[in-house]
C-alpha cells in the first residue's frame, strides 16, 4: 500500500512538471518572414548599445492574437507590434546604456570618502529557455479567446550590418 502511494505521488510529479515545460506550437495562426536583427552603436560613451529585430508579420486574425516577448539570442525582450503602409511589422529593441559611472570622492582624509557608495551586485541570470541557434528565435504569443500562452520557433534570421552612430563633434 505504501508503496503504491509513492508512485502515485512520484508520477504525478512528474506529469505535473511536464506540463510546464514550454512546448513549441508547429502551425501558429501568424507566418514571419524577413526577420532582422541589427546591431547599434551610439557615438559617444554614455549612448551604450543595443539591438532591433524587426520581422514582417502576416496574422491570420490580428484581433486575435497578441504578441508577448522575443527569445532570440539570450535576451527575453517585449515584443511589440506597429502598424505600416505595407502591413505588420514585430519589433523588439535591446538597449545598454553607457557605462553609469558614479562620482567618487577619493582623498587621503578618508572622513571625507563617506558617501561613496559600494557597487551594486549584478543581476542574477535567468536561465534561458529553449535551445536556440544563432539564427532562430521563439516568439511567445496569447490567442485571445483561449487566453493560453504558446511559442513558436523563427528560423533564418539575418543579421543586417551594424550601425554605429556619429558622436558630437569636437571644437
Amino acid at each position: 500500500m505504501r508503496a503504491l502511494l509513492i508512485t502515485l505521488i512520484t508520477s504525478s510529479l512528474g506529469f505535473m512538471s511536464c506540463s510546464s515545460q514550454k512546448s513549441l506550437e508547429p502551425d501558429p495562426p501568424f507566418t514571419v518572414e524577413r526577420a532582422t536583427v541589427q546591431y547599434w552603436t551610439g557615438g559617444r560613451e554614455e549612448s551604450g548599445t543595443g539591438m532591433e529585430f524587426r520581422a514582417r508579420w502576416n496574422p491570420r486574425d490580428p484581433s486575435a492574437i497578441q504578441v508577448d516577448s522575443l527569445f532570440f539570442r539570450g535576451h527575453i525582450l517585449k515584443l511589440e507590434v506597429s502598424e505600416t503602409e505595407t502591413g505588420f511589422l514585430l519589433v523588439a529593441d535591446l538597449s545598454q546604456s553607457g557605462m553609469d559611472k558614479p562620482d567618487y570622492i577619493m582623498h587621503a582624509d578618508s572622513t571625507r570618502e563617506v558617501g561613496n557608495q559600494p557597487p551594486k551586485p549584478l543581476p542574477e541570470l535567468k536561465s534561458f529557455p529553449f535551445d536556440l541557434k544563432p539564427d532562430e528565435a521563439v516568439v511567445s504569443y496569447f490567442i485571445l479567446p483561449e487566453g493560453k500562452k504558446f511559442y513558436t520557433r523563427i528560423s533564418g534570421v539575418r543579421d543586417k550590418p551594424s550601425k554605429t552612430y556619429p558622436g558630437r563633434q569636437r571644437q
